[in-house]
């Protein structure tokens, strides 16, 4: 069983990784069987990781359900943590950067020589919501990711076969400096722990495919409202700096990917916590997709290009485009084969959502498929529940992305209508001229039933049958483009 363990690192990482959930929920397709993945932040009270945390763990409750091993594609590939733990927590929970580096205790000269290298502000920062844009203080706070449980449990874990995929922001703190320092702990031979063990598995850890996501530029904030460091006007010249030094990564990750929007969105100046909640954004959309481009079989040769040896002969470098540029992006404006690949999973998972939103809980003489099987006490079922809270997360996600200045708007999210929620000139294949609006899915139901496999369990039957119907309901295909 393939795996690809994704090293989410900082608010992006958490939000990336959050687009990628949303992705396999739908039943986008994906080159690996299990996807594991680790976030790394020194702010775990921020509300993006909470949210991200809250949508895993809804996921692979409804994953259970979704091994029919039929036809269903809806949150097929497993999600699965090390140590049941989405977060990568460090040993040390100093707060203030002076008494991470024990300055009190140095000498007289040694103190010197801190207040040289940092700032007044900086020494005395307090890093509970992470390092505030500064790389120069995560580079030295973030150096302790071997000495974590669940960075044993991944060395445990790992075996022959396996990827890793790093996602970093390159214009912040914690993701500029943790990547370089992620990647080169992977690189390096003989990692102890604590107790001078080599962990298990490194020689494999070291000579697995990595593929790496850095993200540029693509919001701003307002002014501080308080002693936070972050500033906007900083983003570049940090994103130049990070650039120059990732020259130095050339051959040392398998595929580079890039991405950004000149577009930015204006947030407002959160220092982290609870109060750090930023709305999706297609850039970590596309951050998303470059997971799934890394893993794609079709693509090992032009992504792993290794000698006999196994050394890195050439990096690749990656970037994400579209075909079109304006304020508001739909299906059309995206490249042919993201389009591909997105189109139909999102159109059926949302078109699943909107059943349960408007239909499902209105039990009448056109939906027999539910009668005996999903009527009574099953809506209130655990599982069901969960996979409805990913639908709520879902619809939620595809809101904020219309909030952007960039905006994704692939859908007319207010529509009631069944089958005509999809923006621009995408039409689809099959439509019944007798059955009109939700009479259409019902009966789309109704046809299904007699096809699942009815050793299933209830539940198992229930993702079965919907994932069918929606997918016989939606079948999108392009119109020639002009040439």
């Amino acid at each position: 069983m393939s795996k690809l363990y994704i090293f989410g690192i900082g608010g992006t990482g958490a939000r990336v990784i959050k687009a990628l959930t949303m992705l396999l929920a739908s039943g986008v397709a994906c080159g690996v069987d299990t996807i594991v993945p680790v976030i790394i932040d020194r702010d775990m009270s921020n509300k993006d990781l909470s949210r991200t945390k809250r949508l895993i763990d809804n996921y692979i409750e409804v994953n259970k359900i979704a091994d029919t091993r039929e036809r269903n594609k809806f949150f097929k590939t497993n999600i699965r943590l090390l140590n049941h733990e989405l977060c990568l927590q460090l040993m040390d929970n100093t707060q203030k950067f002076e008494d991470f580096t024990g300055k009190s205790s140095m000498s007289r000269e040694n103190q010197a020589l801190m207040e040289m290298l940092f700032s007044k502000e900086t020494l005395k920062m307090d890093m509970t919501a992470g390092f505030q844009g500064n790389p120069n203080i995560g580079s030295v706070v973030l150096n302790q990711f071997e000495n974590s449980d669940v960075f044993k449990a991944f060395a445990q874990d790992f075996k022959e076969g396996d990827r890793i995929f790093i996602i970093s922001s390159i214009f912040g703190g914690t993701g500029a400096s943790g990547f370089p320092l992620l990647r080169k702990i992977l690189h390096t031979h003989n990692v102890k722990d604590p107790a001078g063990r080599v962990l298990d598995n490194w020689g494999l850890i070291n000579g697995a495919p990595v593929g790496a996501v850095s993200v540029l530029p693509y919001f701003t904030v307002g002014s501080a409202r308080d002693d936070s460091l972050v500033q906007s006007d900083t983003f570049i010249d940090k994103s130049k700096a990070a650039l120059s030094y990732y020259k130095t990564e050339d051959k040392k990750i398998d595929t580079l990917y890039y991405i950004a929007d000149k577009h930015t969105s204006a947030y407002e100046h959160n220092k982290g916590g609870d109060a750090q909640r930023n709305n999706a954004h297609l850039v970590e959309l596309a951050a998303a997709l470059a997971i799934l481009d890394f893993v794609d079989p079709e693509k090992t040769a032009e992504n792993i290009r290794r000698d006999e040896q196994g050394k890195i002969r050439r990096t690749t470098y990656k970037e994400f485009g579209i075909r079109s540029n304006a304020p508001e992006i739909n299906f059309e404006n995206l490249a042919d084969k993201t389009k591909a690949a997105l189109v139909n999973p999102l159109s059926r998972f949302l078109l699943f959502r909107n059943y349960m939103k408007f239909v499902f809980h209105k039990q009448h003489r056109r939906q027999p498929y539910a009668h005996k099987l999903f009527t009574g006490h099953f809506r209130a079922t655990d599982v069901i529940q969960k996979l409805e809270a990913v639908q709520d997360q879902y619809y939620e996600w595809l809101q904020e992305m219309e909030k952007q200045t960039h905006r994704f708007a692939p859908f007319n999210l207010t529509s009631r209508d069944a089958l005509d929620f999809v923006k621009g000139a995408i039409r689809y294949q099959k439509k019944s001229w007798y059955y009109r609006n939700w009479q259409a899915v019902d009966n789309e139901l109704n046809k299904q039933t007699e096809k699942i496999n009815r050793s299933l369990e209830n539940e198992k039957k229930f993702i079965e049958l919907f994932f069918r119907a929606t997918e016989a309901l939606i079948q999108y295909k392009d119109k020639p483009h002009d040439r």
